[in-house]
């Protein structure tokens, strides 16, 4: 998250276990530097390498005779609330252990991760809903998919899966069972997901494809979760 920030021109200071290192508000100014967008974050527990955060409150500020006075939500351009939400949005959905495909298998927090990563579409997801809804007819799987309130349903020949519109995380039926699908990355390949840059709709697409034709993977480590051998 700190990455990122830095990244997005936001100044903040490191979490971490250290004095005053248990709570910052990272800082950015918009608006031809009329407005100052802040988001409250703390260091929330450190489990060896993993530093956990949680995020609060966004609260937005107007110059005013050389200082910085807060305003309400009402007063703040659509422009600035804008640019200010889509890099809290980034932040928070990069970075979220909900996005961790191999988090299912950790400590306390897996309960929030099961919550979040199967939870209400936000209206991101709804967006991405909606294109998938003028997408799949077209597509040479068609016959194999369906869409639900939250899910891609995608029927394959071993098992049906149902892929979370929002965080792509997949179920298998009839038990809902976890799948575990990581893309594979290339050797010195240091790109990182950023949904804005490579849209997560294509993660379910290919995720999609992949599970249609499930008699043909090869995978040693997908098909022990689907119950066959290599």
């Amino acid at each position: 998250m700190f990455a990122l920030f830095r990244a997005r021109g936001w100044a903040s200071d490191r979490l971490g276990p250290w004095d005053g290192g248990d709570e910052d508000v990272a800082e950015r100014t918009l608006g031809a530097g009329q407005w100052r967008a802040r988001f409250h974050h703390g260091l929330a527990d450190w489990q060896g390498e993993d530093l956990l955060a949680t995020t609060d409150q966004v609260r937005f500020a107007r110059r005013v005779a050389g200082d910085w006075q807060e305003a309400p939500l009402t007063d703040v351009p659509p422009l600035v609330f804008s640019e200010a939400l889509r890099d809290v949005d980034l932040f928070v959905g990069v970075t979220s252990i909900a996005a961790d495909p191999q988090w299912t298998d950790r400590g306390p927090e897996r309960a929030y991760w099961e919550r979040a990563g199967f939870a209400e579409l936000t209206a991101s997801a709804e967006a991405r809903r909606d294109v998938l809804a003028r997408i799949l007819p077209r597509l040479k799987i068609a016959d194999r998919c369906s869409l639900d309130a939250r899910h891609l349903v995608v029927r394959g020949g071993l098992r049906t899966y149902r892929i979370h519109l929002g965080s792509a995380n997949i179920l298998m039926e009839p038990d809902n069972s976890y799948l575990c699908i990581v893309p594979a990355r290339r050797k010195g390949d240091g790109r990182v997901f950023l949904p804005f840059e490579d849209d997560r709709l294509s993660v379910i697409l290919s995720k999609a494809f992949l599970l249609a034709d499930d008699t043909e993977i090869t995978d040693p480590t997908i098909l022990a979760q689907l119950g066959r051998r290599a």
